[in-house]
């Protein structure tokens, strides 16, 4: 009798780790949403190496209630999409809490993830330094004696030095989270810092831990192939000739800002890149804003292709693919890609994010 109640709690010992390191390899995300407009809700995850978004979970709704599970091989930045609008969430494997309104979406609750805690923790500053640049940008360009407009500029840079350190600190306290890796990730994106300052945060990083990431391995892949481009730098010289037959150089486009787009006709992301890249483009055209766009392409056939969905830019190819002058001095290794410069032939960013270009023309527009 003794040996068989020694058996019975031995495989109720081995069943029960069995369960715990199942519930540890898999999350189980459960949301309550007052106002949902949708029967149904999904995550999302887009991998920042393809830029493919992948559709990981889904769940119907009932009365706010949604449950996902799943799996993820790290802690992810996703998405809860419901209809057009979106909650971010940085996922892991672990029971996972929502709770709020669509009304307020700011005021949404996500517990039960430390990436995701590490994440908006740091989110919180800069939104809190974002609010104090807004005020002194008002009042930069509501004042018009010079030695004011200098102290506020100063003020304003300040908040990024501001943020800069803070996140400095975040990512020296945690070098294995990934909710500071995905920071580091997205202040580069966002051209919230400057390329040595990116190289600094991702240094202090433990590799062994968020190696595997895929936002750790983007950055080690771009600040290797940026080593040859740094924002505020001259811009490199180039010469191509349109479809039209016309030879541009960056010359040409002295005193204005221009956005070098590489795309090809077999890039699949290219076409909603270039739609929003459009809207951009007629938002600050008058003012002084170009677009030139380099094909990759390796043929006439694929180029007329190409063509054929044209935003109204010039479009210049020589039929070299990745061996084009102008795509090695700019270092392009994907598409789509962009360098922005500005009217004084400097690089004023280095692809960019659609949202983040038009941040930075805003602000090359009000100079």
């Amino acid at each position: 009798m003794g040996r068989q109640i020694i058996k019975f709690f031995f495989f109720w010992f081995i069943l029960t780790s069995l369960l715990s390191c199942k519930s540890n390899d898999s999350f189980v995300i459960k949301g309550k949403i007052r106002c949902l407009p949708m029967p149904r809700v999904y995550l999302t995850y887009t991998s920042p190496l393809t830029g493919i978004k992948d559709t990981i979970a889904q769940s119907e709704i009932y009365g706010g209630d949604f449950v996902f599970k799943g799996r993820v091989e790290n802690p992810s930045m996703c998405q809860i999409e419901i209809g057009k609008r979106s909650i971010y969430l940085m996922v892991e494997n672990t029971n996972i809490e929502v709770n709020g309104t669509l009304m307020i979406p700011d005021q949404i609750q996500i517990t039960g993830s430390s990436s995701n805690d590490d994440w908006t923790r740091i989110l919180r500053f800069e939104r809190r330094y974002e609010a104090i640049r807004r005020k002194n940008w008002l009042k930069i360009v509501n004042t018009d004696v010079f030695d004011e407009i200098e102290k506020m500029e100063t003020e304003y840079y300040q908040t990024f030095d501001s943020l800069y350190y803070m996140l400095k600190s975040e990512v020296a306290n945690k070098p294995t989270s990934f909710g500071c890796t995905y920071y580091v990730y997205y202040a580069y994106v966002n051209q919230l810092f400057s390329l040595n300052k990116i190289v600094q945060c991702l240094n202090m990083l433990d590799e062994e831990s968020v190696g595997d990431s895929e936002y750790y391995k983007y950055l080690k892949d771009e600040l290797m192939l940026y080593s040859g481009l740094e924002v505020n730098k001259p811009a490199p010289q180039f010469s191509v000739v349109t479809m039209e037959g016309d030879t541009l150089t960056l010359d040409h486009y002295y005193n204005k800002n221009l956005f070098l787009y590489f795309t090809s006709s077999w890039c699949d992301s290219c076409e909603s890149y270039a739609r929003a890249l459009d809207e951009v483009h007629r938002r600050f055209k008058s003012p002084g804003f170009e677009v030139l766009e380099i094909s990759l392409d390796k043929t006439q056939e694929e180029l007329n292709e190409l063509a054929e969905e044209s935003c109204g830019w010039p479009i210049a190819c020589d039929f070299m693919y990745w061996e084009s002058p102008v795509t090695k001095r700019y270092c392009v290794h994907k598409i789509p890609y962009g360098v922005l410069i500005d009217g004084k032939q400097r690089i004023s960013a280095i692809n960019p994010s659609i949202q983040a270009l038009s941040y930075k023309l805003r602000i090359l527009q009000n100079e």
